[in-house]
Parts: structure tokens; sequence; C-alpha cells
């Protein structure tokens, strides 16, 4: 079995069915859980926004990370660690702040 990934990093995984090739890991290595926080990383699609689909290169080609469709996995079927997105970190959090709180972009309460 693969180690255990950390975070931010972009893992190949063991999911059948899901068509994403690849997933983001966005709960810290260090809480323990038998599932880990992550998001879908796939080829970009038209009308994606930066702000909210962060932009990943692997191997050379663009990805982008659906932080919107993030969701508890299993630490059984998280592969191996493709690349670390933590270049992409500010990126990665701001969507995420979007998304938890709606700033920039919402309201403010």
């Amino acid at each position: 079995m693969a180690s255990s990934p950390s975070w931010l990093d972009v893992v190949q995984h063991r999911l059948r069915g899901f068509r994403a090739p690849y997933l983001l890991i966005l709960q810290h290595h260090d809480i323990p859980a038998s599932t880990m926080l992550a998001a879908p990383v796939t080829l970009p699609l038209a009308g994606d926004l930066d702000i909210l689909a962060p932009g990943l290169t692997i191997d050379g080609k663009e990805y982008r990370a659906r932080l919107l469709d993030m969701s508890a996995v299993p630490r059984g079927v998280l592969g191996e660690t493709v690349i670390s997105a933590t270049e992409e970190s500010d990126a990665i959090l701001g969507a995420i702040d979007i998304i938890l709180h709606g700033y920039p972009v919402g309201r403010r309460h």
C-alpha cells in the first residue's frame, strides 16, 4: 500500500467508476481519520473559473482541482503521490475560503 499522502498532494486513486484521474488531498496529514478530505482533479472544462477550480500542471498538462466537489475518501483507495500542489496553496486556500465563507464574491453574512 502507498504511504499516506500529505496535505496538498495530488494522488492517483483506486475508486472504481470515478472519472477524475487524480485527487487533491485537502486534509492535513496529521489529522487521524479513516478518510481524507479530497477534491477531484480533472481536465479543464468550458466555463471554469480559476477562483473556484485552481489550475494544476501534471506531466506538462493542465488540470483543474474541483474544490466544489470535495468529499471524504477512504484512505485505502489513495494511491501514489504524483505531485505536490503546495506552490498553488494560495489559490487553493483562497478557493476554499470563498466556498466556506463567500468572501470576496458573496454576501458577508
